[in-house]
């Protein structure tokens, strides 16, 4: 005899003893099976959802990794800027790891068309270099994507001494007369100061065309699904943007509305604006600085270490280079709140799943009794029996284990294909991530691999007291029952 016999033996009276109730067998089974596919499509599920959320910040707003002033603010300020945009992000393009950067200006502005009037986040971006971080492009609902060239914008020129003691008289006078209306001097309101007050405008007006002129033709921009429909503009509009520059003064500029986008955030897409950061920064006065520098990895879960790259770099000497995971803390804790979710859930199945096969194996153990009760008087040791009964119940929840792997991966294909449409929702926000209407799953390793590596050590430990219970079999006791 060999020493692969008494394997041999065991494995082949485990398969008869599972195969003489059959029905019992294929319910716990079929139970096993179902745990485990419900738990690797939850894991799908989840996952998926989560990985939703990120791409939903990541694509749409921050980019895996963000370059910012030192002690940035949020939102940032046009204080909060760096030189070199283009530079810096053709370094960090430079980088191992770094597959697209984009440097952006935002400025919050006052939005208005011939009938609405709304705020509007104007985000100045690179074109060409926003499409491969955030592909703008791909997310064109009506219209066309931003021209790389900025438009043309005359030549400041400097005040004459005239025209500066011109700005310095109507300063003062603009001073004077809003002093007097504080005081509640009445001189506002006095004859003549409607027409005075439309002369010191024009003239003001005048001199800031000098200063700071106008282009030649409104620049593009893209706005937001929403942000669109509030306006009741269409490509090919306008907009008038009001905002103040970098040095505190009030500017105002017409856009030309050359596309609609959906970014795939509700919030965003009532608020945002696109237009090319050359066009931005001339009409905010900010020369050629940027307030951010957004970078997209190749590889999302090496985002943290492409971030300590660049920042051991020299060229970023100075600046905060943050993960998007450093800079939203809140969708991580939200992401961390869903896999506690899914955790709990998961033990639940599997504590269902584990009293299932402890009460078969049990039901078995009693249905068996006499035949224990010859073993054990034949002289089988009750170790040998515990091993017995773990050998069937190992079978068995490997079997049905394996079973609920192919289940739950086919779920979870199933819905990366086709998805769960959340039923009158047109996608909503958890922690300001967007989640899209339409939840795919997405399958992992992780996800598909750990609830069968639990299941079966699992459906062990549910079969250990019954399994002692069959080993204390008294042989006299149990040869009477019949």
């Amino acid at each position: 005899m060999t020493v692969a016999s008494p394997l041999r033996l065991l494995l082949s009276v485990s398969f008869r003893n599972l195969g003489r109730n059959r029905r019992r067998t294929l319910i716990a089974g079929t139970g096993i099976a179902l745990g485990v596919g419900m738990c690797i499509a939850s894991f799908g599920v989840m996952d998926g959802m989560s990985a939703d959320m990120i791409r939903s910040i990541t694509d749409a707003e921050l980019g895996h990794v963000q370059v910012r002033p030192h002690d940035f603010s949020a939102p940032p300020k046009l204080t909060e800027t760096f030189d070199g945009a283009s530079a810096l992000a053709s370094a960090a393009e430079a980088t191992p790891g770094v597959e697209a950067a984009s440097p952006r200006v935002r400025a919050w502005t006052l939005a208005a068309s011939e009938t609405e009037s709304v705020g509007m986040e104007l985000v100045g971006v690179i074109p060409d270099r926003e499409a491969r971080v955030t592909h703008l492009d791909r997310r064109l609902t009506a219209g066309r994507y931003l021209p790389d060239a900025p438009v043309r914008w005359p030549e400041a020129r400097p005040l004459s001494a005239a025209e500066l003691a011109l700005d310095a008289e109507l300063t003062r006078k603009e001073t004077a007369r809003a002093e007097a209306e504080i005081l509640g001097l009445g001189s506002a309101a006095g004859p003549g100061a409607a027409e005075s007050g439309e002369r010191t405008a024009e003239e003001t007006q005048e001199l800031l065309r000098k200063v700071a002129p106008a282009p030649d033709e409104p620049p593009p921009v893209l706005l937001g699904r929403k942000l669109a429909k509030k306006l009741h503009v269409v490509p090919g509009g306008r907009v008038e943007a009001s905002a103040t520059d970098r040095s505190g003064n009030p500017v105002s500029l017409a856009f030309r509305v050359a596309g609609v986008v959906d970014t795939s955030d509700p919030t965003l897409d009532g608020v945002r604006a696109y237009g090319n950061l050359r066009d931005v920064e001339r009409w905010l006065g900010l020369g050629e600085r940027a307030q951010e520098l957004s970078i997209r990895v190749q590889d999302p879960g090496r985002a943290r270490a492409v971030a300590a790259r660049l920042s051991a770099a020299p060229v970023f000497h100075g600046l905060d280079v943050k993960t998007w995971r450093e800079l939203r803390p809140d969708v991580v804790a939200m992401l961390e709140t869903n896999g506690a979710l899914t955790a709990i859930m998961v033990v639940i199945i599997f504590a269902i799943a584990a009293i299932g096969v402890a009460d078969t194996v049990l039901m078995t153990v009693f249905e068996r009794r006499r035949e224990l009760g010859v073993l054990t008087a034949l002289g089988m040791r009750p170790l040998s029996i515990v091993l017995m009964v773990a050998t069937e119940t190992l079978l068995l929840g490997t079997i049905a284990a394996v079973g609920g792997l192919l289940l739950g991966v086919g779920v979870d294909l199933l819905l990366g294909r086709h998805g769960i449409p959340l039923s009158g929702l047109a996608g909503f926000t958890l922690a300001g991530a967007a989640v899209p209407p339409v939840l795919h799953a997405s399958l992992t390793a992780r996800g598909a691999l750990l609830p069968l590596a639990l299941m079966v050590p699992t459906a062990l430990l549910a079969a250990l007291w019954p399994a002692v219970v069959a080993a204390r079999t008294q042989p006299a006791l149990a040869m009477k029952e019949r």
